[in-house]
């Protein structure tokens, strides 16, 4: 294990999607040219230009350098990957598929933490920290990353322990927003063969939007976390990795504004019922509270037999989600105070058996063990302000819907993946996973009348059914078994250029609607809802070139994939959503990316990404306010592309390290993202249109020649792009104006800072 994180650390080099920048100062001809970036993408060490797969890698010291503290802050600079939060969920997007807002998804995108799968939606908010890379694998990763990488996968690896004592104090001060940040590191032996690394990380930051009903900036952000890491290896066939990890981190108010009134709604949301629609980062609402504890263990033991290798990866995760929600998004108590619980624990295990690599036939062969429980509560306020609206929603006043949810799987797999070399320059792999899951899952739901409430229990029942609310409680049991095959085929044209063209059928998991709201099939409510929902599947086809030469590289893929039962969120035309498989896609389109090495240590690099998206069958859509309906209330998304998808993205880099005195450098970095359009609300309103931007970066750093201290000003979005991320219509807000009038809120983008960053290594 130590021979191979030291061959990691030594060969890593500083990446941004598609491009690469040295950990040392030393000119490009001492170097031979670029540095390899290794990946770990394939479950063993190699070169960024040997993998065929469209990938993209960040090293932990760039996430550093941009003082970046979490996914969402790292996706903009990586092409066709796009994060963002909603009011109850966080979505992961690859190539424009993502999970809905829903408990009872998998994600799409699969996330793992140092081969630890992480798949709760709330997990992609964890503190990034000291890491060694990141690497974003795009398109369906069946064999070696498992059910649920069915749009790609986020794969994370933190630093290790060294064997010669060393450490770090970082400390970030953001003037605009005040932001600070201190981070500390210690890594060494403490005996023969047995080495520790100590992190801890502390983040606080005011916020950039101004709350004028609760008088603070928001988001308020509080992040505390540790991590620390004991490895046994004196050289022997046996090496392991102990990995504790804790995080505490705790959100007030969100970056969401309200904007694009039209009809007469500012004429109606007046007085005591006043809603500010000016898009100006000043808001009102009575407040979002979100506190998350996660505990992690990780062994990660590797047996060397023969010339094999056998690795054991045991894990226990655990987090817990508190939030509070005022989900009308305004300053009006309609329905403030909505209160979201998660507790989620998953326990896990993998066996891998390694051949060693450079034969004429090498593979990877294991199995893999998963128990997760998730329990999730959901009370929904509706608060007293709906007494003095009048029938029927005053019967509704002072009232909550209160929705307890729990779910068991286990998931067991079996997994293999071989590569064949036919001669010295075509090589086939083939692979292919076989999953076997249940899972159970049990959903009630209660309507409680607070004191303020006295209306008779029977007239409070058939307004909430009116609305297709009803108390209820439902269970059920699923089994799925599911076979994803993989295909690939390597040519090397030249020493310098290899081709490839794959296949790959993914899967995600079925599961329970979460957050509907009355029983399949009920008939006492005009349209029921829904609770258990299959699982859906995607059929990948992509084709590329990696060059890399001594001074250039170069990458391009071309892919399409298709994807069939997809699972959606369908409005019912009143409150609620209920999933249904009841959606198909193709995405398709292009991805490259390059770096060159320019003159003495000076780089250029870049990346750009085509998105062509289509819903190849989706006809129960929701419809955006005045879009005529067509059958059953429904609009039909068929040939529309998804939401959040533009056209292009990409981005550009320039970097100048050079030193001025003996004993100091200077290095300087210019990075633009940019992306074209695209609408950013989940029922294709064109009125949540976002206009194409270029978000432009900079980091100024004096430095001593070996590293030992840095100072640096860094900027981000310095040309102020406001940028809407998601974006929805009011809740409640043609119900009110009697479709006359609606307006939109949205989260956004972080306008532009200004840091000062201190490093101190020793």
């Amino acid at each position: 294990m130590k021979k191979r994180f030291a061959v990691l650390v030594a060969a890593s080099a500083l990446a941004s999607p598609g491009i690469a920048f040295a950990q040392d100062t030393a000119p490009a001809e001492e170097r031979g040219g670029l540095e390899e970036i290794i990946v770990t993408a394939q479950k063993r060490a190699e070169g960024l230009s040997d993998v065929p797969i469209s990938i993209s890698a960040i090293s932990g010291k760039q996430v550093e350098n941009y003082g970046q503290t979490n996914l969402e802050q790292i996706s903009s600079s990586v092409p066709n990957l796009k994060i963002t939060q909603t009011a109850i969920a966080n979505r992961i997007a690859i190539r424009g598929i993502a999970s809905g807002d829903n408990k009872g998804f998998e994600q799409s995108v699969a996330m793992f933490v140092d081969g630890v799968y992480y798949g709760r939606d709330q997990l992609s908010r964890l503190p990034l920290i000291d890491m060694e890379r990141v690497e974003v694998l795009r398109g369906p990763q069946p064999t070696l990353f498992g059910k649920n990488a069915i749009a790609g996968a986020v794969n994370i690896t933190t630093r290790s322990p060294t064997d010669e004592f060393e450490g770090m104090v970082s400390g970030l001060y953001e003037f605009n927003h005040k932001e600070f940040q201190l981070t500390g590191v210690l890594s060494g032996p403490l005996t023969e063969g047995v080495e520790a690394r100590v992190v801890g990380y502390y983040r606080k930051m005011d916020g950039y939007f101004y709350n004028t009903k609760l008088d603070r900036d928001e988001p308020n952000v509080d992040e505390k976390y540790f991590r620390g890491k004991l490895e046994f290896d004196r050289g022997g066939p046996f090496a392991a990795e102990l990995k504790l990890e804790y995080a505490d981190f705790e959100t007030k108010g969100q970056p969401r504004d309200v904007f694009g009134a039209v009809g007469n709604y500012n004429a109606v949301f007046q007085g005591p019922f006043f809603v500010d629609t000016t898009p100006d980062y000043v808001r009102a609402d009575n407040g979002y509270e979100s506190r998350n504890k996660v505990f992690g263990a990780t062994l990660n033991a590797d047996l060397e037999i023969g010339e094999h290798t056998l690795t054991s990866i045991s894990s226990l995760l655990d987090y817990k989600t508190r939030e509070v929600v005022d989900v009308d998004f305004s300053g009006i108590s309609f329905l403030d105070g909505t209160n979201l619980r998660e507790d989620y624990r998953q326990y896990s295990q993998e066996l891998r058996l390694t051949s060693p690599g450079g034969e004429t036939f090498n593979y990877i062969a294991g199995v893999y063990y998963q128990h997760a429980k998730l329990d999730v509560q959901d009370f929904t306020l509706f608060n007293s302000t709906f007494l003095a609206l009048g029938p029927p929603f005053n019967a509704i006043g002072d009232t909550r819907n209160d929705r307890d949810y729990a779910q068991k799987s286990d998931l067991i797999s079996g997994f293999a993946q071989g590569e064949l070399a036919l001669s010295d320059r075509f090589r086939i792999t083939a692979g292919a996973r076989f999953n076997h899951e249940k899972k159970s899952g049990s959903r009630t739901l209660a309507i409680v009348q607070g004191p303020l409430n006295s209306f008779n229990p029977l007239l409070v029942a058939a307004t909430f059914r009116a609305l297709n609310i009803e108390a209820h409680s439902v269970s059920g049991k699923i089994s799925e078994d599911s076979f994803n095959p993989m295909v690939n085929v390597q040519y090397d044209a030249t020493d310098d250029l290899m081709l490839y063209g794959s296949y790959a059928r993914g899967t995600k998991a079925g599961g329970f609607d979460i957050r509907s709201n009355s029983l399949p099939g009920s008939t006492t409510v005009a349209k029921p809802g829904a609770f258990e929902f299959e699982d859906e599947s995607a059929d990948n086809f992509e084709a590329g070139l990696k060059y890399k030469g001594r001074n250039i590289a170069f990458n391009l893929s071309l892919y399409r994939t298709k994807y069939k039962d997809l699972q959606v969120n369908i409005f019912d035309g009143t409150l609620n959503f209920n999933v249904r498989n009841a959606a198909g896609a193709r995405t398709q389109g292009v991805e490259a990316d390059f770096r060159a090495a320019v003159a003495d240590g000076l780089t250029i690099s870049g990346a750009v990404a085509y998105l062509d998206f289509k819903f190849t069958n989706f006809t129960d859509g929701q419809c955006y306010y005045l879009q005529v309906p067509g059958p059953g209330g429904f609009c039909d998304y068929s040939g529309k592309r998804n939401a959040l998808s533009p056209k292009w993205s990409g981005n550009l880099n320039v970097d100048y390290t050079t030193p001025v005195t003996s004993d100091m450098k200077v290095a300087f970095n210019i990075n633009a993202d940019f992306s074209s359009s695209y609408i950013a609300s989940a029922n294709l309103d064109p009125r949540t249109h976002q206009d194409g931007y270029a978000k432009l970066g900079a980091r100024l750093a004096l430095a001593e020649v070996d590293d030992r201290w840095e100072v640096a000003v860094i900027g981000r979005n310095l040309t102020n792009q406001r940028i809407l991320q998601t974006a929805s219509s009011m809740p409640l807000a043609t119900t009110i104006t009697r479709n006359a009038g609606n307006a939109y809120n949205g989260i956004v983008d972080r306008p532009r800072t200004i840091a000062v960053q201190l490093t101190g290594r020793f």
